[in-house]
């Protein structure tokens, strides 16, 4: 009897531990389910209305604000018929455009008259009106820089006159205007200037920040039918730190990013070395370094340009470029890249001093002593710094024939 006491006191004992270990489990689960987020925070699609452009100006006291909304229920249309100007009902966005005494102000008098919240994670342009670039936007880039779904990926791109009137294009080619202002910038340069590296090279030291240019344009001739309005690249614009002092017209600021190595598969139009026309080189990749010096207080940077060339039209008479008239032809190269890169570099030392190209940053890195000593007088360096151009170019590439097609042997001139 007392055997079997025992053994039935172990079993219930058993049984009792088994229980409160279950019991354990089931209150370590209930608390995990504390932090399981769930959807405590989701926001319906039909909540929300994604900013997907932006452009900001200043018109006299005031800030004026133009959001481009998208419209998901026409985002699938095959064409946008899209503008602000009262269009037909199949465009896939809208415009909502407000003014107010400060930069915030106009996201409140918009949120206002708007039904539903205004989302800016997905805003990948903004465009900055003339006048407040001149102005400075450092104001502009601490509201934009604060808040976290103001995304820093965002492309910052300067517009000729008013930034609203280029937002509001027809631009038929894209859905929505500013999207093709995001494939401009990526056409045109490698790395295009985000939100981020602008920031930063108006924080950093030697170098002066510069964006590029938009415009509005139309796509056929004004006296055409069914003119539209479209949007392209002008150029770039200058800034010393924050406020904008000048905008470079597109074929020297072409050489300035191309003397940068950012340039998107650039086309370099060359003087033939003899005979009469001109030969196009496209530059299918280049990159370039920086190397600066410093004797007796004289500064001398030199840039040094690496591409790979492939000809891509021949409006010339100029040889069937064999081996000699082939080294011409890269010499012709070299000097044309080095005169752009020049003229291109003297407006940015004389008439908009600003050190775009990060002459000083170079310095800066390479040699910290010099720049020690420079550092606080570099503006009234840099206009005198010396930049010595040296491009390597490689034409790889003629084409499939050598000679100049409709020409006949004799209309053909020889080294």
């Amino acid at each position: 009897m007392k055997r079997s006491t025992v053994r039935l006191k172990q079993k219930k004992g058993g049984e009792h531990m088994v229980l409160i270990r279950k019991r354990r489990a089931v209150a370590i689960l209930l608390l995990c389910t504390i932090f399981i987020s769930g959807c405590w925070d989701r926001k319906e699609i039909n909540d929300i209305a994604f900013v997907i452009g932006l452009a900001i100006d200043k018109e006299e006291d005031n800030f004026r604000t133009s959001l481009q909304i998208a419209l998901p229920g026409q985002s699938g249309s095959s064409g946008s018929e899209g503008g602000g100007g009262g269009t037909s009902g199949d465009k896939s966005w809208f415009m909502l455009s407000t003014t107010a005494k400060t930069l915030r102000g106009t996201s409140i008098e918009g949120q206002k008259a708007l039904s539903r919240e205004l989302y800016y994670a997905h805003r990948r342009t903004m465009l900055i009106g003339e006048e407040l670039a001149r102005e400075g936007v450092a104001p502009m880039l601490d509201l934009l820089t604060r808040y976290p779904l103001n995304r820093l990926s965002a492309l910052p791109i300067v517009t000729k006159g008013s930034a609203y009137k280029v937002l509001d294009t027809d631009a038929p080619i894209e859905k929505f205007p500013s999207e093709m202002v995001r494939e401009l910038c990526f056409l045109n340069m490698r790395r295009p200037r985000s939100l981020k590296t602008f920031t930063d090279a108006i924080l950093s030291e030697g170098v002066d920040p510069f964006l590029p240019v938009a415009s509005t344009a139309d796509n056929v001739p004004s006296n055409w039918k069914d003119v539209k309005t479209n949007i392209k690249l002008d150029g770039i614009a200058i800034f010393k730190k924050d406020k904008l002092v000048g905008m470079i017209e597109k074929a020297p600021a072409d050489a300035l990013i191309l003397a940068m190595g950012e340039a998107n598969e650039p086309e370099v139009m060359v003087k033939a070395p003899r005979g009469k026309g001109d030969v196009f080189i496209k530059l299918n990749e280049n990159n370039s370094s920086l190397h600066p010096h410093v004797e007796n207080g004289k500064v001398t940077v030199t840039i040094e340009l690496y591409a790979k060339g492939v000809m891509v039209d021949n409006e010339s008479n100029y040889g069937d470029l064999r081996d000699q008239e082939m080294q011409s032809l890269t010499q012709a190269l070299h000097q044309k890249i080095e005169d752009d890169i020049k003229e291109g570099i003297r407006l940015i030392q004389k008439q908009y001093p600003a050190d775009i190209l990060g002459l000083g940053r170079s310095i800066h890195q390479q040699l910290p002593r010099e720049w020690k000593k420079m550092r606080d007088r570099w503006d009234d360096i840099y206009p005198d710094v010396k930049v010595i151009i040296e491009p390597h170019i490689i034409i790889e590439n003629v084409g499939v024939i050598n000679k100049p097609i409709g020409l006949q042997e004799e209309d053909i001139v020889h080294d």
